[in-house]
């Protein structure tokens, strides 16, 4: 399912799937009409990236029941299981990045997923919680691998100016996907059990390697063979220009470990009913507004738009901690929204702005793997 340049030669493919290439410190060569952001590409990294959220999400619960139930564990084991996974997905970062400048965004995005594919298959045979275990830290390196590959390809395709927008409709794939994904996973472990849960999920991540098959490279042949282990090494395990806007982007998402945590013990203990809609609110409002207002990264400003998000997101935590009531849990997850909508793609961009095209895998795996510190 690994998909190289090799088994789909360009001349066998549609001219909208032509590889884009460029050399080493210069632009690349995009074909006319590349200042446009919905290409055909574009849709398909987003069809791509859609599937896999769908299949990663989808065994969260899975994962959580299967060690309950057949493997009898506590929360402790719950938590390990679930955990172990950005461990290694933090290890493998740095290297990651460099494969994706040196060798390119397909294979990372192609290649992580079919090994995601094969490795939640491969769920299904854990007999033992060590097997699971071992399953679950494989499958953060290869699914990092795929996350970096298609954030750093969207960069790739958006025009300079528009690249705030990209990320907007980018993350809503990601973000529909990790909605729904919980309750496919939920309906399949309900008919056919943890094994069917798991195979579901492999299946998803398999199609969205497919999928991945028809992106662009995005590196310049010249680049696969200049860098001689040398250079490689001098390289440092971090890209420096985006440290800061992860560590900020890591800052900013600390607050919904405490939202999904402590909000429904609080409604409870002061009997203020389900928290769900509550949830669906503020899930519904950040897709809106990630639409609504996908331009204003490019407009306002990468500072000027995290400062906003993060002001937001201040003013809702506060609303829902001052005002304890079922009304003002329904505001302030609305005002959160505003946080939760626009940090993603200030931030990003801030993160790779400046960034020849040879390195921006780096600095796209330095600003994602704060995803998974926080």
């Amino acid at each position: 399912m690994i998909c190289e340049s090799a088994l789909i030669p360009e001349s066998r493919r549609p001219s909208v799937f032509e590889v884009l290439r460029g050399s080493e410190g210069k632009q690349f060569d995009r074909p006319s009409g590349a200042e446009r952001l919905l290409t055909p590409h574009f849709g398909i990294l987003c069809v791509s990236a859609l599937f896999s959220a769908l299949g990663f999400s989808s065994v969260i619960p899975t994962v959580a029941r299967f060690v309950a139930t057949d493997l009898e564990g506590g929360d402790l084991e719950i938590g390990l299981a679930l955990g172990v996974f950005s461990i290694s997905a933090v290890l493998a970062r740095p290297w990651i990045g460099r494969i994706g400048d040196q060798r390119g965004r397909r294979v990372l995005i192609a290649g992580g997923s079919s090994i995601t594919a094969l490795v939640l298959a491969a769920h299904a045979l854990a007999d033992s919680y060590f097997a699971l275990l071992i399953a679950r830290f494989i499958m953060g390196a290869v699914q990092g691998a795929f996350f970096v590959g298609t954030v750093t390809l969207t960069t790739d395709l958006a025009p300079a100016e528009r690249r705030g927008e990209a990320a907007s409709y980018f993350s809503v794939a990601i973000y529909g996907g990790m909605a729904f994904g919980p309750w496919l996973g939920e309906l399949a472990v309900a008919r056919w059990g943890f094994d069917g849960g798991f195979l579901l999920g492999g299946l998803c991540m398999g199609v969205a390697a497919i999928v991945g098959c028809w992106l662009p490279d995005f590196v310049s042949s010249e680049a696969r063979q200049s860098e001689d282990p040398a250079t490689a090494m001098k390289r440092k395990l971090l890209y420096r220009s985006a440290i800061w806007p992860g560590v900020v982007m890591a800052l900013g998402i600390m607050i919904f470990p405490a939202l999904h945590g402590f909000m429904p013990k609080i409604m409870d203990e002061r009997s203020l009913g389900d928290a769900g809609p509550i949830y669906a609110l503020y899930g519904l409002l950040v897709l809106i507004l990630r639409l609504l207002c996908s331009r204003l990264p490019d407009a306002l400003g990468t500072a000027k738009t995290a400062t906003l998000a993060l002001v937001g997101s201040s003013i809702g935590m506060l609303i829902m901690g001052s005002f304890v009531s079922r009304s003002g849990m329904f505001i302030g997850a609305a005002v959160l929204a505003i946080g939760g909508s626009l940090l993603y793609p200030a931030l990003m961009v801030a993160a790779v702005d400046g960034v020849p095209e040879n390195e921006r895998a780096q600095a796209m795996s330095t600003f994602t793997m704060f995803f998974e510190l926080s």
